[in-house]
């Protein structure tokens, strides 16, 4: 009720995106286009401020009319992820810059900030930033080819799954079954490699992850009962729903598909198994 939109759509916005004239604060929104390494998104970010900034000098008499004559006592830049040091160097040093200028539209001790999700409660405002930066990664299904030839130079492999999903399926549904498998494991593959190379602060938290329930797995064995069937549903669930705590911001699609290529690869090599019939 007392934050205010401030419109770009007629003459520009100031510098601003909302303001309250209770806690005398300007909110600058800003979320880049992800995927982006730590030093990309900083820099992204502190031209951002210093570009929203200069707006905010050269409109100051403008931006003193909608403060209602109040002196301003900090402008922050709103952003989802906050995750280096440099910007609060260079929050700083603009606060130092615009206290030198002697506005009258500032307060004395007015400070320039930037804040992520994490200063604010409620899940609903969290998540709502967090969608600001979904990230979701396109990688192409290997083609029939690359499947023949990743069987062909792992016979060991693939024999370990249709020996291990022997359990789940037999006849012509195993050959499918397995071959299903293979093609999950390798997507899967392509998108660690990809959110490696595109966002590895993310694929940092989303390995760890799935490290944690590797060893988990090993040492207390599978969940979800006795039949293959629930085993690989709850295992599969249970790692999605690890990855999307450690990776809020990466897309259902692609944390399902990393599970599920992981969960395959236990299944060729260790630790996951499935009990033997009665």
């Amino acid at each position: 009720m007392n934050v205010h939109k401030v419109p770009a759509n007629h003459s520009g916005d100031l510098g601003i995106d909302y303001y309250c004239l209770i806690e005398r604060v300007i909110y600058q929104c800003y979320a880049p286009e992800e995927p982006l390494d730590i030093a990309v998104r900083a820099d992204r970010q502190k031209s951002k401020m210093t570009t929203d900034l200069g707006k905010l000098i050269k409109g100051a008499a403008d931006v003193s009319k909608l403060m209602l004559g109040q002196k301003l006592k900090s402008w922050v830049l709103l952003v989802p992820n906050h995750d280096s040091k440099d910007l609060n160097l260079h929050c700083a040093k603009k606060t130092g810059d615009l206290r030198k200028l002697g506005l009258p539209l500032l307060d004395e001790n007015f400070e320039v900030c930037i804040q992520d999700q994490t200063h604010f409660p409620g899940k609903a405002v969290q998540d709502a930033m967090a969608g600001l930066t979904n990230l979701s990664l396109n990688v192409a299904a290997p083609s029939k080819e690359e499947l023949k030839n990743w069987e062909a130079g792992s016979a060991d492999l693939v024999a370990n799954a249709t020996v291990k999903l022997g359990k789940r399926a037999s006849g012509p549904a195993l050959g499918e079954v397995v071959a299903h498998g293979i093609e999950a494991f390798l997507r899967g593959n392509g998108l660690i490699d990809a959110l490696r190379n595109n966002a590895p602060d993310m694929h940092e938290k989303v390995a760890a992850a799935i490290q944690v329930r590797a060893r988990t797995l090993t040492f207390a064995g599978p969940k979800g009962g006795t039949l293959p069937s629930s085993i690989l549903n709850t295992e599969i669930a249970s790692l999605t729903q690890a990855i999307k705590t450690a990776a809020p911001t990466l897309s259902d699609d692609n944390a399902h598909e990393i599970a599920l290529g992981t969960i395959s690869e236990w299944i060729m090599r260790c630790p996951l198994d499935f009990p033997d019939a009665a």
